[in-house]
């Protein structure tokens, strides 16, 4: 698995929105826009793929767009660092008005006016490197944002993959509870006709009738699920209520479902390489490193750089043009400030700064635990689901070539109702189980093959 030094973000998420090329893509090219006026593919397609779906969640994701707000304001935080290499350059007046209202010994009672200007230029030479280690836990933490990114599109395309797989699941229960009633349809007619030649009683009638009813209201609770499945994915896509969402048909024959999986351990190594939160975590144990060179430098001396010109008027003298030129100056000047004792301000900020990067190793360990109990789970639950598939294949001859039987004999009335119900939904269990079963495996074998690739076909 390849993927594009500005992780998923850069190589996934703006082929849609931006016009360059996935293999062009750069940080800088995020915009405003894309968090406030996303570009959606238009128009929607009438019948949605995993990939539109997709392609489409990722264009109008809220959290996606969060995430995009969040690179943007990193970037500022990059830029506001570097700034603080540049000087500062300010301009200053003072205009002030003094009254004597008692004269001194020779002179008159008098007011006096007089004003000062200056433009003053302030440069900070060395601070101890805080500057450099502010700039470089800024870019750590844009990065961050953009794992953080990754980490969304993560779980887009993992929840995409349920939700759709979940819809046709449902989609084929449908199917199944529509089958099952129109052959418990058909045993009613043929109870009925039974009954009505005397041939069966009342009760017999009554009993498969009751499984005709069952079925129906099967039918109606599969149709219901097969709806919430839909506004599930609709949720996800943020589409309408009324909107109707049709998606595409995707076969899975059985060397598909039953297909080997990688080993456990190489999809562990594979997935602790490029897993968004992993990574982050690593840029963590680098930001924490500055952040304790930055609580050091409480303890360097610092040195900076000052010059300005300034001139000032009096009353009582020259012509303000000419006193403006009589007192005319420059200056400039060097500032050195060596920290003796500062309350152990600076000894307690390198403690905490050194306590904190201990978090690393702790969020370094957790993360691995967890990923290596949801492989092993995924496993567990592929390896069961296939043992199931294997078993239900099985079952389900089994189960139909019963049914028919049965229903053979009960047409010769060498079969009582409750045989027959007996059959038929032992059929129907074997079919909804063996469907089931079916999409667990897919589910399971899917998410591990995204864990070890990166990547999710169907």
């Amino acid at each position: 698995m390849k993927i594009n030094k500005f992780g998923l973000i850069g190589s996934l998420l703006f082929p849609l929105a931006l016009s360059a090329a996935p293999n062009t893509f750069s940080v800088d090219t995020i915009s405003t826009a894309l968090v406030t006026d996303p570009t959606l593919p238009s128009p929607p397609p009438s019948v949605w793929t995993y990939s539109d779906c997709l392609q489409w969640a990722m264009a109008n994701s809220t959290d996606l767009r969060q995430a995009l707000l969040n690179i943007l304001t990193s970037r500022q935080d990059i830029l506001s660092a570097k700034d603080e290499w540049l000087p500062t350059v300010g301009f200053s007046t003072n205009q002030n008005f003094t009254n004597y209202p008692i004269a001194k010994p020779g002179q008159s009672a008098s007011n006096s006016y007089g004003s000062s200007y200056s433009v003053g230029v302030n440069w900070t030479a060395w601070d101890g490197n805080a500057r450099k280690y502010r700039a470089e836990s800024a870019r750590l933490i844009e990065r961050q944002n953009l794992l953080a990114g990754d980490d969304v599109i993560k779980n887009i395309k993992l929840g995409l993959l349920e939700a759709y797989l979940n819809i046709l699941y449902s989609g084929e229960a449908v199917d199944i509870a529509r089958q099952t009633l129109e052959v418990s349809t058909s045993q009613a007619e043929r109870a009925k006709k039974l009954m009505e030649s005397g041939r069966s009683s009342k009760v017999d009638y009554a009993q498969i009738e009751s499984q005709r009813a069952q079925d129906s209201y099967n039918l109606t609770q599969a149709e219901g699920n097969y709806q919430s499945a839909k506004m599930a994915l609709k949720k996800i896509l943020q589409l309408g209520l009324d909107y109707n969402l049709e998606i595409a048909d995707v076969l899975f024959p059985d060397s598909e479902v039953l297909s080997p999986l990688p080993d456990s351990e190489s999809v562990y190594n594979i997935a602790m390489s490029w897993l968004p939160s992993i990574k982050s975590n690593e840029l963590s144990k680098d930001i924490y490193a500055c952040d304790i060179k930055l609580a050091k430098t409480g303890m360097l001396p610092t040195i900076g750089l000052q010059g300005g010109i300034g001139t000032g008027y009096n009353s009582g003298g020259y012509s303000w043009g000419k006193q403006l030129g009589y007192n005319l100056n420059e200056n400039i000047g060097l500032n050195l400030n060596v920290p003796i004792f500062d309350g152990n301000s600076t000894k307690r900020a390198v403690a905490k700064a050194r306590l904190a990067s201990l978090q690393y190793d702790l969020n370094r360990e957790q993360l691995l635990t967890d990923l290596s109990q949801t492989i092993e789970n995924l496993y567990i639950e592929a390896n069961n689901a296939y043992a199931k598939y294997r078993a239900g294949l099985s079952q389900l001859e089994a189960t139909t070539l019963t049914d028919e039987l049965v229903n053979r004999q009960f047409e010769l009335g060498l079969v009582n109702p409750l045989e027959l119900l007996t059959a038929h939904n032992n059929l129907l269990n074997s079919r909804l189980e063996l469907l089931r079963s079916k999409y667990m495996a897919i589910l399971s074998a899917k998410t591990i093959n995204y864990y070890a690739t990166g990547d999710i076909q169907l």
